[in-house]
């Protein structure tokens, strides 16, 4: 079992508070995501987690058991770093062997594990080589075979995949997701990439300046963000988000935009605003354009539209719409308006919108 709980959790850096008052679990078997940008905590976050930068104040749990004054070694845990962190004058063999014979485990025990993590991560062909004779991706499975060997509660990631190439993490990021269905182990990963959070996490734990801003699967934080920070951190392009004169704020995902000309309006659309192409890129399966919206209370400013349609030129005049549904409210303190909780400050917004009077 690899339950985490971390309970008032403080941690400071001389004047500087990083985590104040942090509380967060994580369940068993669960690939949990710490996903922000650099500085946000994620990894002080782990390294608490770990035992090798213990927090400030605070309790932490891991399996029902407090672990916040017990050393790293016997936390059972096991840490997979950026770099790696294997020696590069053992083999791929006495790299996965090292810590089995510093816990004096017996030889044919020893040698059955080996085999049997070399075989998992594919490397039992290239036991005999040396670090140097190996590719990226090789040896970041050695350094997962080395986290694996040990059978650990939990593995904790910091950045693993960020010193490979695109395609290679692509492929790495599916081996990570298959490992980890077929270990059912408690996998803590760090990353600042929201494509990896959102390709393998069972949760996202997404960081703002030490504080957790959502916890939640990747297709809640995506279609249901709790605020403006989660909302537009999370997808590519970012969330639109624009002022409404109630001083709250209305946003709508790029590719829930439909674009029109003046002979083809869908009246459905609460959200509809003149504007004109100012770029056009055309991706393949998809357009992205950044549109410049040319009249009413959002003129001059620009939004982006994601269209599978590849129908509109640059310079082209056009109208964006968006359906009420596909409307995301934000109060003045960048939280989510829903109209399930707040029905009222809902169809204010509604009817500010639409020039109506709230």
């Amino acid at each position: 079992m690899g339950e985490i709980v971390l309970k008032n959790i403080n941690k400071t850096f001389g004047n500087t508070k990083v985590l104040e008052n942090l509380n967060l679990k994580i369940n068993d078997g669960e690939f949990a995501v710490l996903v922000g940008a650099s500085g946000c905590g994620k990894t002080t976050l782990l390294r608490i987690i770990a035992g090798i930068g213990p927090a400030t104040s605070g309790e932490l749990y891991i399996d029902g058991e407090e672990v916040s004054d017990l050393a790293p070694g016997k936390r059972n845990i096991a840490m997979v770093f950026q770099n790696y962190a294997i020696y590069p004058n053992m083999t791929v063999k006495g790299n996965i062997e090292f810590g089995l014979k510093n816990n004096h485990v017996p030889k044919a025990e020893r040698e059955r594990l080996i085999a049997e993590v070399a075989e998992s991560v594919g490397l039992t062909e290239y036991l005999k080589r040396k670090p140097n004779a190996l590719s990226g991706g090789q040896r970041q499975r050695v350094a997962l075979a080395r986290a694996m060997v040990k059978n650990p509660k939990v593995f904790l990631m910091d950045e693993p995949l960020s010193n490979l190439d695109a395609k290679l993490r692509v492929a790495m990021r599916s081996e990570l997701i298959e490992l980890h269905n077929k270990l059912k182990t408690t996998f803590v990963y760090v990353t600042h990439d929201q494509v990896e959070a959102m390709s393998m996490a069972d949760t996202i734990i997404l960081m703002n300046k030490g504080v957790i801003q959502q916890q939640a699967s990747p297709e809640e934080i995506y279609d249901d963000p709790n605020n403006i920070f989660t909302a537009q951190f999370i997808g590519t392009p970012s969330m639109n988000v624009l002022p409404l004169k109630n001083d709250c704020h209305v946003g709508y995902r790029p590719e829930k935009v439909v674009l029109t000309t003046e002979e083809k309006q869908k009246p459905e659309a609460v959200y509809r605003e003149k504007a004109r192409i100012v770029t056009r890129e055309m991706l393949g399966s998809e357009t992205l354009y950044k549109v410049l919206i040319t009249s009413g209370d959002h003129q001059n400013q620009t939004v982006m539209v994601k269209s599978l349609e590849d129908a509109f030129k640059e310079e082209q005049n056009v109208w964006v719409n968006v359906t009420q549904e596909n409307l995301y409210f934000f109060d003045h303190k960048e939280l989510r308006i829903r109209e399930t909780d707040r029905a009222e400050a809902y169809a204010a917004c509604v009817k500010c919108l639409k020039g109506e009077e709230p």
